[in-house]
């Protein structure tokens, strides 16, 4: 039997030894913080022009095994808990207007993560674009997968024993009103 590899519990230089237990004995053995920096939470709500703060913690990259998802959460470290989380989806659109700021669309509003370290935040944004491009070549996957085959290519005709006709030029307004004229031409008398 195959030994699994042990679960990844990034660390931040930010945090001390005490804060990263926390945070490593919040996660179940069936999750991975695969990243965790300090960070400031912003949302543009309830008005979309403007960012407003929500919360100051951890913010973590985490692998849930169970869900068989990826997650963005904010952890309180005084009251060991999950303040905020978003669910890394198909078509995430992650964006760093600055090396220490970075956006995405939350399930409710726009989401913006304020960085305390621009190091950890390069750090954070590379755990995210790996789970990004990840998730981008299991989609083309599944779409080359559910593409039907492609049709069968007809050779073109060959001339052996076809004639090929000549190519008619189109019916004048008169050549036509004479073809109908033709047509209606009683031939029982």
């Amino acid at each position: 039997m195959a030994n699994k590899a042990a679960p990844i519990y990034a660390r931040s230089e930010l945090l001390s030894s005490e804060e990263s237990t926390i945070i490593r004995e919040m996660y179940a053995p069936k999750q991975e913080v695969m990243a965790c920096t300090v960070a400031q939470l912003f949302q543009a709500a309830p008005n979309p022009r403007v960012w407003t703060k929500k919360n100051t913690g951890v913010a973590c990259v985490v692998k849930d095994h169970n869900q068989r998802s990826y997650f963005i959460h904010i952890v309180n470290i005084d009251t060991h808990t999950v303040v905020h989380s978003e669910e890394f989806y198909l078509e995430m659109d992650y964006r760093t207007p600055y090396p220490y700021f970075h956006t995405f669309a939350g399930e409710r509003c726009m989401v913006g993560l304020n960085f305390c370290h621009d190091g950890e935040a390069q750090l954070f944004l590379d755990a995210v674009n790996g789970i990004i491009n990840r998730n981008k070549k299991r989609k083309e996957k599944i779409d080359a997968q559910n593409r039907p085959p492609p049709a069968a290519v007809m050779p073109p005709p060959t001339t052996n024993n076809i004639p090929v006709p000549e190519p008619v030029a189109p019916l004048s307004k008169k050549d036509k009103k004479k073809k109908k004229k033709v047509l209606c031409v009683d031939t029982t008398a």
